[in-house]
């Protein structure tokens, strides 16, 4: 029983994980640390012998994230269009309520040094800077429109490749979200409509830059992690905390709608607690 409740949760994040991936300026790295599964996946997908190591982990967590991009993405967007506040007050909740559990995991081998707070800063202004940036851009109406692909072109290949290889790469790291870093590149809306549309001519490098960006991004931070990672987690902490900001709700403020966000921000609390319980249940039964 306790091994079907961990991969459940494997399902879980995985769904989680690609529904972030697909709305510009949530971060799917972000809610992989939240619950707890952060180190664990970059490690399983930093090389092909990881991947063969960790297949059954990857199966649940890619089924979950591919149930979340096809089934549940427009039921998110849903939300977001309708209930924009309280849906960005629960993903705050969830985020806040993971804070304790990623302290505790970069601080499981040493303590916590006054010079923890420079990387924590820098990452905190990063995340931040980049909202404002998307705000700026969104505002002014900066974001590119789709380019039309309707046959084979050499250099549209290798610029899908290389921009889909740099989001991916961003689509990993908490705090940074793949859709943004597409929208900056300009591919964001080439790539949704082609999504839409079954065009190949886009989804193939699109796809060959995920899974790059993906194995080698992962292999940089879990090589990473096993040798600076209280730094690491430094950066973690300051990218999560900074992601706050960047999903506060526009509409925030003294009205029956932030009242309501409120109500979500505890329930994303209780949900980032379960998860993490549930988390810790599923290693003691593998430990027995």
């Amino acid at each position: 029983m306790k091994k079907v409740l961990g991969y459940l949760k494997l399902i879980l994040c995985g769904m989680v994980f690609g529904v972030a991936n697909v709305i510009p300026g949530v971060s799917g790295g972000t809610m992989l640390v939240v619950f707890g599964i952060y180190d664990q996946l970059t490690e399983a997908i930093s090389g092909v012998k990881a991947i063969i190591k960790n297949i059954v982990f990857l199966i649940f967590f890619g089924a979950g994230a591919g149930v979340g991009i096809l089934g549940f993405a427009s039921l998110i967007k849903y939300l977001f269009d309708n209930f924009g506040v309280q849906t960005d007050m629960y993903f705050i909740g969830l985020i806040l309520g993971s804070v304790p559990m990623i302290y505790h995991m970069g601080t499981a081998e040493k303590k916590v040094k006054p010079l923890c707070i420079l990387p924590l800063v820098l990452a905190m202004g990063v995340v931040i800077g980049l909202t404002m940036l998307n705000g700026y851009m969104e505002a002014n109406e900066l974001i590119p429109a789709a380019e039309a692909v309707e046959g084979f072109s050499a250099f549209m290949t290798v610029k899908l490749l290389v921009c889909a290889f740099i989001a991916a790469v961003a689509m990993i790291i908490p705090g940074l979200s793949g859709s943004f870093v597409m929208m900056l590149l300009g591919v964001y809306n080439t790539v949704i409509n082609a999504i839409k549309a079954l065009n190949f001519y886009v989804i193939i490098p699109v796809g060959v830059g995920v899974l790059l960006g993906v194995i080698l991004g992962a292999k940089l931070i879990s090589t990473l992690i096993k040798k600076y990672k209280l730094m690491v987690y430094s950066v973690i902490m300051g990218l999560v905390i900074g992601s706050v900001y960047a999903i506060l709700p526009s509409g925030f403020g003294f009205n029956i709608q932030t009242g309501y966000g409120f109500v979500c921000l505890l329930f994303g609390v209780l949900t980032s607690v379960l998860v993490e319980k549930l988390g810790k249940t599923s290693e003691t039964s593998q430990a027995d």
